[in-house]
């Protein structure tokens, strides 16, 4: 665990000995610029919330509404990265193992074959993880199991929807559940294909391809001027049945298919790969997902100890060190990762694998570590989904001053995405070019993008720009880029004395 600096080591008096209001922006060409940037009548009826503070003189630069709680959206990671670094250490790994759980004789597993997850977000990413392990059960001489293929998820618990979470967003790609043990980022993606004529049922494939789900194809072939119509629908069971018509011009269509069991996905995955490696198995597959803290340590210490009179560890992955995986989480804006990022920390530092008690002890980092105001955040889910999640705009300008000044600085920083890698999209062929990182954040409504710049005078300032109920996020981006661009062309001696 990396050691952080106390508060008053971070020497930006200005920021932390008083809350910002919109009557407190500071004078000055600068500030009426930039505050002409959030008073456009495009953005009426908007809440913006923005800070600029210099990191190497403490002072600010820019605030309006500093101390107004917004919703951050991916935002919010920020704070999951930051306090996994702390609570975690940037070398932490994730273990996914899988053992026999009975006795082998005369190539016969006497008993389940278990794989156990503790939440690695790149195990979890595609499929090609699964294929070592089933080829260490025919390496292990094992040609028949038994009993059942059991995928473990108990480290983080059952819970896999985030308190906040809309409706509308649970059956979507990027709100997949979190779960400790996945795989495919726990997701299909089906892919329709039309008929020769109109009438004729398309056709369809799945990838990965697997018989988890029985797909009920409902989907015909249209007229020519008419536009694919498709809808997918999760009944009871493992049943999802696929309606509508699709245009005959269409090559393909696609959609994802969120995977609500992960972890009997991931074992029912593992079971297609050992049968065609031509393994027997008899039993069925299931999953076990109650969160029995005794149950993690005595499995943990099996299969890293390989002991145990019953359990035979077949196969142990260790995951890449978690300053990659944030580097991943702030890149990619992965909510998957994020999760589990939080409920690991609930896991480990707490007393549960839940969303409860990771944001609890996000929440304890953010106040007694940092120094934010307790009522300055409210945290409720790792990846910024929920929208019950609130931020001003000076929680996470503290935040990113006290993780840059911090021994954990260098790996936070390089997790945060640049303009030209990673933000190549924004601020192209500006001063900004190489010169801003920032993680950006995007809901319905809300855009936010909060980071560090280096001016042209090589001063690294730290900023915050938010902003909820807006009705073109597009335009509101502008906003962002266009003052992102300003404090990278920033010469001190502009601002006056």
């Amino acid at each position: 665990m990396g050691r952080l600096p106390s508060l008053a080591a971070l020497v930006l008096a200005p920021l932390l000995a008083a809350s910002l209001s919109a009557q407190d922006v500071p004078q000055g060409p600068l500030a009426d610029e930039l505050g002409r940037f959030l008073q456009q009548p495009r953005f009426r009826g908007a809440q913006w919330g923005a800070l600029v503070v210099s990191l190497a003189r403490g002072d600010t630069l820019f605030a309006w509404n500093a101390e107004r709680r917004l919703v951050p959206a991916s935002n919010a990671k920020l704070f999951t990265t930051a306090a996994a670094l702390h609570y975690l250490g940037p070398d932490y790994r994730f273990i996914t193992a899988l053992y026999a759980d009975g006795p082998v004789r005369s190539g016969e597993l006497f008993g389940d074959l278990v794989l156990y997850g503790t939440g690695d977000p790149m195990f979890a990413e595609d499929t090609s993880s699964l294929a070592p392990f089933a080829d260490s059960v025919v390496s292990a001489g094992i040609r028949r199991i038994r009993g059942d293929i059991v995928g473990d998820a108990s480290f983080l618990g059952a819970e896999l929807t985030g308190p906040g979470w809309s409706p509308d967003n649970v059956e979507e790609d990027y709100a997949a559940p979190p779960s400790a043990l996945g795989a495919a980022e726990n997701r299909l993606r089906l892919t329709l294909y039309p008929g020769a004529s109109r009438g004729e049922s398309a056709t369809f494939d799945l990838d990965p391809p697997t018989d988890f789900y029985h797909i009920v194809n409902r989907v015909t072939t249209g007229r020519p001027r008419q536009r694919s119509r498709i809808a997918v629908h999760h009944l009871r069971g493992d049943t999802v049945e696929v309606t509508g018509t699709i245009n005959p011009r269409t090559r393909r269509w696609g959609t994802w298919i969120v995977v609500h069991e992960p972890a009997r996905f991931a074992a029912s995955l593992l079971r297609q790969l050992l049968i065609a490696r031509g393994v027997t198995v008899d039993g069925f597959t299931r999953s076990v997902v109650d969160d029995v803290p005794e149950r993690a340590e005595d499995v943990l210490r099996r299969v890293t100890t390989y002991s145990g009179p019953l359990h035979q560890t077949l196969a142990v992955h260790r995951s890449a060190a978690l300053d990659d995986i944030v580097l991943m989480i702030n890149h990619r804006s992965h909510n998957l990762s994020a999760e589990l990022a939080l409920r690991s920390i609930g896991r480990v530092a707490g007393n549960a694998g839940t969303f409860a008690s990771g944001a609890r002890l996000v929440q304890r980092f953010l106040t007694e570590q940092v120094g934010v105001p307790a009522d300055a955040v409210q945290v409720n889910d790792g990846s910024g989904l929920s929208v019950l999640d609130e931020s001003t705009p000076g929680a996470l300008v503290r935040l990113l001053a006290y993780m840059r000044r911090s021994d954990l600085g260098d790996d936070f920083l390089r997790s945060l995405p640049m303009v030209g890698d990673g933000l190549s999209r924004r601020m192209s062929r500006t001063a900004a070019w190489g010169r801003l990182r920032a993680k950006t954040g995007t809901l319905v409504g809300v855009s936010a993008l909060s980071g560090y710049v280096t001016t042209e005078d090589g001063e690294e300032l730290v900023f915050s720009l938010m902003v909820n109920g807006v009705r073109s996020i597009r335009r509101a981006r502008q906003v962002q880029d266009s003052v992102g661009v300003r404090l990278a062309e920033l010469h001190r001696e502009s601002l006056g004395p």
